[in-house]
């Protein structure tokens, strides 16, 4: 299982090109608004919601979506931001399936489509994703005719290079761009407010079970520990035991990170899928444990 000793250490080296760490800070409501201000300086962000992570699904066959960092304007316009440190090239088809989801919530039954509003989605990446030789950092790319005439539908999608030609680019971009580039940010505002949020997530008391809630492996080893410790078993009895016995081991990291038994619950119900009641009982169970090894 992922300890918590690794969660910690994780959490000690994460920069801001830690994909946990960069939705943490980029969630950030006044950090997020700067940033698209400086991506996007002709449009108005005074009011903006930031909803981080989301998961959006068409139905239960469709791929579950998921967006590093989505937020909507005060007029509907939708925007994605998102973080990619490895080139898997396929970023025109990332786009596009992203389009799609933030598109798809727009409209309810019945709704006109001329109700639909912009979707802008931001790549910030440390390379060159395209196979062309153009090596400008900030590309906007929208849907456009061969004769040159745009379709005007409305989508966006906008690729910062943090390695390409940086003329022209704001200070405070240049900031985002050291960032990305695993440097410390000497240009612009913005660099060195995100470096302070990071130092401040890093020592602050919730900063390590905020982190670890949004640590995807440290969960995913948790249920498949249980699985591992059904199978041994063969029945179904074994199983359920396999799976009782990773949540009372896991449930002393959660508190040495958090020191609060209610958020202990909270993440329980959330993550494991446990009802309230549920997830007391393990942890009345867990500080039984604890207790009995603190005795011998």
């Amino acid at each position: 299982m992922v300890s918590k000793q690794k969660i910690r250490r994780k959490l000690a080296q994460a920069d801001f090109t830690d994909d946990v760490m960069f939705e943490l800070v980029m969630s950030q409501l006044e950090i997020c608004r700067k940033f698209l201000k400086a991506v996007l300086p002709q449009l108005d962000f005074t009011k903006i919601k930031v909803v981080d992570q989301s998961h959006l699904k068409t139905d239960y066959l469709s791929k579950a979506g998921r967006l590093d960092i989505h937020c909507t304007d005060a007029y509907g316009n939708q925007f994605d931001i998102e973080l990619q440190m490895t080139n898997e090239h396929n970023v025109a088809q990332r786009a596009k399936y992203y389009h799609a989801l933030m598109t798809n919530h727009m409209l309810t039954a019945g709704e006109n489509y001329q109700s639909l509003r912009e979707t802008y989605v931001i790549f910030l990446f440390p390379f060159n994703p395209l196979i062309t030789e153009q090596q400008r950092a900030v590309g906007h790319y929208q849907m456009i005719s061969e004769e040159g005439d745009y379709l005007n539908d409305g989508t966006h999608t906008l690729i910062l290079n943090a390695s390409g030609d940086w003329e022209g680019v704001s200070d405070e971009l240049k900031g985002i761009f050291q960032l990305v580039l695993r440097q410390p940010a000497s240009f612009g505002q913005l660099g060195a407010q995100i470096m302070d949020k990071i130092d401040e997530i890093k020592h602050s008391k919730t900063g390590g079970r905020k982190y670890m809630e949004l640590t995807g492996a440290f969960w995913q080893d948790a249920r498949n520990e249980g699985r591992n410790e059904g199978r041994k078993e063969g029945r179904k009895e074994g199983r359920k035991e396999g799976t009782d016995e990773a949540i009372i081991k896991l449930i002393p990291d959660l508190f040495a990170l958090s020191n609060d038994r209610q958020a202990v619950i909270k993440i329980l119900m959330t993550k494991m899928n446990l009802s309230q009641e549920q997830a007391e009982g393990y942890y009345q169970r867990a500080m039984v444990a604890e207790a009995k090894k603190v005795s011998r």
